[in-house]
């Protein structure tokens, strides 16, 4: 019966391997943080806020690129599934929940609350975009979110230290979780 647990973090049937990868790309995101951080000044909370940001958004890509995480969140629930897990479980509900943008804008020196916004609401915007988009647009679309992130990302004023949330986030929210593994075979051309 173990084998038929839900897991909400890789999907079900993820390898250690699987794992260890985005455990590692975590650890690997942690630590660039702390050294590019070491001065600073942020107070122990801001740390660990930081640190479970990098943990949660720098692994979360690994996690939500996998095939298995993919299978688990964009497949049909069971009818009797109550409303709560059917809001998290669907690609723009999830989205929805990782506020993180926002309390970074508020709670790091350098952060206004117009950039956590901004970088939420384009998240939330490219989860809706591929959510609406025929199959063929959907990793299209995604990814044009993230280069426009990482494009207008260095333009704006943000928090001091976390120049990567913005990129991260869009990999994570919008190209790993919201983009299906592609069932879309390409059409071949016809010659007359």
């Amino acid at each position: 019966m173990e084998a038929d647990r839900r897991d909400w973090l890789f999907g079900t049937g993820a390898t250690s391997t699987e794992k260890l990868l985005a455990h590692a790309t975590a650890t690997l995101g942690a630590l660039a943080v702390t050294v590019a951080n070491r001065h600073a000044g942020w107070a122990w909370w801001q740390w660990l806020l930081g640190l479970s940001l990098v943990w949660d958004l720098v692994g979360g890509v690994v996690a939500n690129g996998l095939d298995t995480a993919k299978s688990f969140y964009h497949s049909p629930l069971p009818a009797d599934t109550p409303r709560s897990i059917r809001f998290v479980h669907h690609p723009v509900g999830f989205t929805g929940l990782h506020i993180q943008p926002i309390l970074v804008g508020f709670l790091f020196p350098g952060g206004t609350w117009w950039w956590g916004v901004l970088w939420y609401g384009l998240a939330l915007a490219g989860a809706v975009a591929v959510e609406a988009a025929p199959e063929r647009l959907q990793r299209p679309i995604a990814l044009a979110t993230v280069a426009a992130g990482a494009m207008i990302s260095p333009l704006l004023p943000g928090p001091g230290g976390l120049s990567w949330l913005p990129v991260v986030l869009l990999l994570k929210l919008v190209l790993a979780h919201g983009v299906p593994e592609g069932k879309c075979a390409p059409q071949r051309a016809t010659v007359a």
